[in-house]
């Protein structure tokens, strides 16, 4: 058994009431509108306020003397509460997690992390980005019945409101309600609205049972692609997922954006579709990997991938809008935590080594046969043994032997 950190995402309705029939306080659309709103507020005024203080440093030749800690970030929340009277009506955990937000953002910034930029402004219209979180202190986030002995969510001093998933996750959530369960614990909660959408995104600590596996114990190197979502090196292949519906639509829609005045009702109306639209090719896509990686895992004893540079790929014309649509990154993500989460052995091989090049039988390097340039070369044979090889399989078994080199042992 192992303890593992969860996300689930729970769909809530919330109220255009305050209060529900029998007087209990329920989560209103108002009082998320306001926290959201709150949220943003705080972190865009701190924002502004540490871009001024490093303006006044850079004319004096201080700017790197500058270090965003959540002490100094405390101060100017106690100011800007005593400077607007409003910002007591958010939830306080909601209040405190705008400014470690925005404290993480300056530290992943000041690490040079090549994918982190310097923190912005958050807009209103931005619709992606919606969000606040609350966090489960003394257990004020649970799932508790109602007067009516419906099931709720509590969700601290916003009160409660209904919600919609899955049998499974119900039962974890109950389970975490529960202060006497240890096996699963509430850590937070991040409320979002989507395209007019409410969710409520928590994040969990239980306790993980490993799969057994079902199939024979096999060492498996994948090989990741686009043509493709992925080839074993045992020969199978798993081909990417029929998105043509969604994609179709999101184009249209799309089309129908550029085509209308910005913020018009028609362009609203389709910028609405579009975003439904999205979502379905997400969750369809998540659904079609999860089920994937599972599988993948309930077969397999070892797991070796090659850690592809992801993003020199999308500078290909050719190669980019299907790495958009089939997100092999999430598909390597989804496979890495899963074979941690049930004690299988997961290696990623190096990014520069020649998977494709190299002859699985006599590890020659045929340099004709590899890069982007050379896609269209999907057999080819050995110039050294004369052993044909199909492209994909041959880079997944050479991924094997390499990831079973780094762990010290031989391929069975």
């Amino acid at each position: 058994m192992k303890i593992v950190n969860k996300y689930l995402e729970v769909r809530i309705y919330p109220s255009q009431m305050d209060k529900n029939d029998n007087g209990e306080k329920i989560a209103s659309i108002n009082e998320i509108e306001s926290n959201i709103g709150i949220y943003r507020f705080i972190y865009n005024k701190e924002l502004a306020f540490i871009n001024y203080f490093r303006q006044l440093l850079k004319q004096n030749g201080y700017e790197d003397k500058l270090w965003i800690t959540q002490s100094s970030c405390d101060v100017i929340l106690k100011m800007l509460r005593q400077e607007y009277a409003f910002l007591e009506k958010a939830e306080s955990s909601s209040r405190q997690q705008s400014q470690k937000d925005l404290v993480t953002a300056f530290k992943r910034y000041f690490k040079h992390d090549l994918k982190s930029h310097y923190p912005v402004l958050k807009k209103r219209k931005n619709t992606q980005k919606f969000t606040f979180r609350i966090m489960n202190n003394n257990n004020n986030i649970r799932i508790q019945k109602d007067k009516n002995g419906y099931y709720k969510i509590k969700l601290a001093k916003l009160g409660l409101v209904k919600f919609k998933t899955s049998k499974e996750y119900k039962k974890l959530l109950l389970k975490g309600s529960n202060p006497n369960d240890e096996s699963v614990k509430i850590k937070h909660v991040v409320v979002k609205r989507v395209n007019d959408k409410y969710y409520a995104v928590f994040n969990i600590e239980c306790i993980h049972v490993p799969v057994k596996i079902i199939g024979p114990q096999q060492q498996l190197g994948i090989d990741i692609g686009c043509s493709k979502l992925a080839v074993f090196s045992n020969g199978k292949e798993i081909p990417n997922l029929n998105l043509e519906k969604e994609t179709e639509k999101i184009i249209q829609y799309q089309k129908m954006m550029s085509h209308h005045k910005k913020d018009s009702n028609r362009y609203k109306k389709a910028k609405k579709l579009y975003h439904k639209w999205m979502r379905k090719l997400v969750n369809k896509r998540n659904d079609y990997y999860d089920k994937i990686t599972t599988c993948i895992v309930e077969n397999a004893c070892f797991i070796a991938v090659q850690n592809e540079n992801i993003i020199a790929w999308k500078h290909n014309k050719f190669l980019s809008r299907k790495l958009q649509l089939n997100a092999p990154r999430k598909f390597m993500d989804k496979i890495e935590y899963k074979a941690q989460w049930n004690n299988i052995g997961f290696v990623k091989v190096s990014k520069n080594f020649p998977s494709t090049q190299t002859c699985s039988k006599c590890r020659k390097i045929n340099p004709n046969v590899g890069g982007i340039g050379n896609l269209g070369i999907r057999d080819w044979i050995c110039p050294k043994c004369g052993t044909h090889h199909n492209r994909d399989v041959n880079a997944a078994i050479n991924i094997l032997n390499n990831g079973l080199e780094i762990v010290g042992t031989t391929m069975q």
